[in-house]
């Protein structure tokens, strides 16, 4: 088995968590440190107030320890992906490459790669000083075999002191013989006969979003970070494992990044023949520790049994909002309103916590309406921040919209999606306050059973296998079947007093039904449905005891492979702890599980996870 070549990369994983843990701390004169201010919105800000079950409850810390919460994707097969293995794939192992790659190493095949896609336009230098003229000669042949649309020399220097072969693009005919012009090739990187397209992997990472782990990895290969695909993004405080592919991608390039010293890991290469698309997974395995457990055994018994068999309200967390005093929601009612400028402010809104630099350019922004002075503050200018201020330096200070269009897609839905999921809760709160478990007529319904049912796609739309159709015989229909819509152009509503509320809590916030089907189609969202209830799979649970708050009591699919075990526990510690292990369907909250599980109010949590 391959190994995670330096020890400091070890260090690295192994040490963050104590660094985190020690920014939470609040300081002698009782201020608190940046760490804590960590923001989350109130559960009910966010229309989260009700439960489904009637046991007491208990207490507990969640996320006390980032490695108190695992989460590894379910794939479309239904099966956990787990990080086993460095090794490359055998395909690998099988080609003798060991000559070429001296001759032709990663970072010199992918000059090659962007001389032949046009990211490139200068020649490619290879260094041939110390070849004979059969080793120069078979040089040229892997260009030409591998890069067709290449051209290589050799070139003496000046000097005659080294001999170089210089590769560069083969010149084309700007037209045909028909006057035509010539249709460009086709971009594309050398790979073997017969070897799938997609480089497929799984990517463990540690205290990192899933957004951020694929921006580091893009930047060390210089790749956009649009390149890779996966089925859904992880929460940062945890440690996660999910599959990513990229196209034609070597594995010794990505197996290559473990040597680096941060805190995320790649494994487990495969050659597919088809890329991964978001919604590709039935949903997620959670392993989780709750800290510091007040509360009986029987009590505990109760809960467990209530969220087995009666499942929790399928809310979308407070996560779902954002983590600073801007929500997402609010962000994205003004880009429904078509109040552009004022979104653009929100998102440059000064706030309390994060980093420094973001921090000096927000209030810069604030202060003068600079966007030039506000951007030099900045050292990276791929944020959010920095894209939407160079859009206003590109197409001036009152283009809002094309600075909004300068920032990812992704980013824009999700400020969108925050709006929806808002009135989505509300809804939801409401039907429950009202009518309780009942399934009435008229409601939604789509079986619970069908996979990614809830799911919208990336071209925001929702499968027809989804389409929900009307309660007409309220015995034969159960509330794990019934749907409400996040409402859109293309969703069909309740045919009861529900479909009203929507149009009273948007008109509320000044919009309409209509205020999704935006003229400018980078803001118009067609909507998709989502099970008010959702039941856990595979329920595991145990009672843990502890005396050393800071040691880990759950294994990760990286302490596994390092052959690590966990320590030792007195077997009547000073500290209670209870360790679970469920399946939640993709895009459900174990976080609303949990809060189910204890009837706490997630928020308290957030002082203990920055």
């Amino acid at each position: 088995m391959a190994e995670i070549s330096d020890s400091a990369n070890k260090r690295e994983l192994d040490d963050a968590e104590q660094r985190e843990t020690k920014k939470v701390k609040t300081d002698d004169s009782g201020g608190t440190t940046t760490a804590a201010k960590y923001f989350l919105p109130s559960e009910k800000n966010v229309g989260i107030t009700e439960y489904i079950g009637n046991h007491k409850g208990f207490s507990g810390q969640l996320k006390q320890r980032y490695s108190d919460f695992l989460v590894n994707e379910v794939s479309l097969s239904g099966k956990v992906v787990r990080l086993t293995s460095l090794d490359p794939p055998p395909e690998d192992a099988a080609e003798d490459t060991t000559w070429a790659e001296e001759v032709l190493p990663p970072e010199t095949m992918e000059e090659l790669n962007e001389l032949v896609s046009g990211e490139r336009t200068e020649k490619v230098t290879i260094d041939v000083t110390s070849m004979s003229k059969e080793e120069r000669r078979q040089v040229h042949g892997l260009v030409r075999k591998n890069f067709p649309d290449l051209d290589s020399v050799t070139k003496d220097q000046e000097e005659g002191a080294k001999k170089l072969i210089l590769v560069e693009k083969k010149a084309g005919r700007a037209t045909g013989a028909d006057g035509l012009p010539v249709r460009k090739p086709r971009k594309r990187r050398y790979w073997p006969f017969g070897r799938g397209n997609y480089t497929t992997f799984a990517l463990y990472k540690e205290n990192a979003d899933t957004m951020e782990a694929v921006n580091m990895i893009a930047s060390v290969l210089r790749f956009k970070p649009s390149c890779f695909a996966y089925a859904g993004t992880k929460d940062k405080r945890g440690k996660t494992c999910q599959l990513v592919s990229v196209y034609r991608v070597p594995a010794r390039n990505l197996l290559g990044l473990n040597k680096r010293n941060w805190a995320l890991v790649i494994g487990n290469v495969s050659y597919e023949e088809k890329a991964i698309k978001l919604g590709d997974l039935l949903g997620n395995r959670f392993a989780i520790i709750l800290r510091d457990v007040v509360g009986s055994r029987s009590d505990i018994e109760e809960a467990v049994q209530s969220l087995s068999e009666k499942g929790f309200i399928n809310y979308y967390g407070t996560q779902r909002f954002g983590t600073t005093s801007v929500s997402t929601q609010e962000i994205g009612r003004e880009l429904l309103k078509g109040n552009y400028e004022a979104a653009v402010h929100l998102v440059l809104k000064p706030r309390e916590g994060g980093n420094a630099q973001l921090s000096a350019c927000r209030e810069e922004w604030a202060r003068s309406g600079d966007a030039l002075k506000a951007l030099s503050l900045l050292q990276h200018k791929g944020s959010i921040e920095g894209l939407l201020l160079q859009g206003l330096l590109k197409n001036g200070p009152k283009a809002f919209v094309c600075a909004l269009l300068s920032i990812p897609r992704n980013v824009r839905l999700m400020y969108i999606h925050g709006y929806q999921s808002y009135i989505w809760n509300k809804v939801v709160s409401r039907r429950l306050r009202k009518f309780g478990l009942a399934v009435l007529e008229g409601d939604l319904v789509v079986p619970a059973d069908v996979p990614g049912a809830v799911l919208e796609s990336e071209e925001g739309k929702f499968s027809k296998q989804a389409e929900p159709t009307v309660v007409k015989d309220i015995a034969a229909a159960t509330l794990g079947d019934v749907v409400l819509p996040l409402p859109g152009y293309s969703v069909k509503y309740p045919k009861n007093e529900i479909a009203e509320w929507y149009k009273e809590m948007l008109a509320e916030d000044g919009l309409t039904l209509d205020s999704f089907n935006n003229k400018n189609r980078a803001f118009a969202m067609s909507g998709c449905y989502r099970h008010i209830v959702t039941i856990p799979r595979d329920v595991t649970w145990e009672e843990v005891t502890y005396e050393d708050p800071s040691k880990p009591l759950l294994l990760s699919d990286l302490d596994a492979l390092r052959g690590n075990t966990l320590p030792e526990q007195p077997g009547s510690g000073s500290h209670r702890g209870l360790r679970m292990e469920f399946s939640l369907p993709s895009s459900c909250y174990a976080t609303m599980a949990i809060r189910e599980l204890t009837r706490s109010d997630t928020t308290a949590w957030a002082a203990k996870a920055p």
